[in-house]
């Protein structure tokens, strides 16, 4: 065996321990640091999803009270078209037909009745999506003769509602009825409660809002009638 031959087996006789140690060393290294990683990774997600669960439900609730807003924007559109072909806005029940309701979301009730009608320049507004029609009192138009005159788009008796984002009906008040209360029932999410809902005033000038036209609005996310309140609230209005 040659020297240099020699020389380099002794060479890497002495270098084995040293890489031996250093794999060992980095194989201590790496299961070490893979069971940190597995807890820091454990604690930031859970923070993560501390923070971004609310934040979720948070824009979840914003995307629909805009929808709600949009909904009333297209309703309040569609009774200014109604107003300009029948002198008026929608009553604020069918009672006026002495149509026998049950006194229970009449507001909207008649106002779906009304700009889903056929006839002169109707219907007035198509723009619902099926998800958002409702009967939540499970009352319907009894009086065969004045559902012919009204005419409506839909294809049985039921006196339905239209719903907000939340699944609680709209709430509609003509002008000439604002002095008055009214019941409506909630949606199932809000246990189906029954309350009582006035025309919303101004606490600047103690006057109803929209004095000479009419009042829509939303619950909110609350599912609480805020407009009688002295709290701003989160009712949604087209004033």
């Amino acid at each position: 065996m040659t020297d240099a031959v020699m020389r380099e087996a002794t060479a890497n006789r002495r270098a084995r321990p040293a890489r031996g140690a250093e794999e060992a060393a980095l194989k201590r290294t790496i299961t070490g640091f893979t069971l940190v990683e597995l807890l820091v990774v454990i604690a930031i997600i859970s923070a993560l999803a501390g923070l971004l669960v609310p934040m979720v439900k948070t824009a979840k609730v914003k995307a629909k009270k805009k929808n709600a807003s949009n909904d009333i924007n297209v309703l309040s559109l569609a009774m200014e078209t109604y107003m300009t072909d029948w002198g008026d806005y929608p009553p604020t029940s069918l009672e006026v037909y002495d149509a026998g309701t049950n006194g229970i979301n009449d507001g909207i009730e008649s106002l779906l009745a009304h700009l889903t009608s056929r006839r002169k320049g109707g219907p007035y507004y198509e723009e619902y999506k099926e998800e958002q029609l409702e009967n939540l009192d499970n009352d319907s138009l009894t009086n065969d003769e004045l559902r012919a005159e009204i005419n409506w788009i839909f294809g049985d008796a039921q006196l339905r509602e239209l719903v907000d984002p939340f699944g609680n009906p709209y709430v509609y008040i003509h002008n000439g009825d604002y002095e008055y209360s009214y019941q409506y029932q909630l949606g199932e999410e809000y246990e189906s409660k029954k309350v009582s809902v006035m025309a919303g005033r101004s606490a600047k000038t103690a006057t109803f809002y929209a004095p000479l036209k009419f009042q829509i609005w939303s619950f909110g996310p609350n599912g609480r009638n805020d407009t009688s309140s002295e709290d701003e609230g989160d009712d949604i209005g087209s004033w």
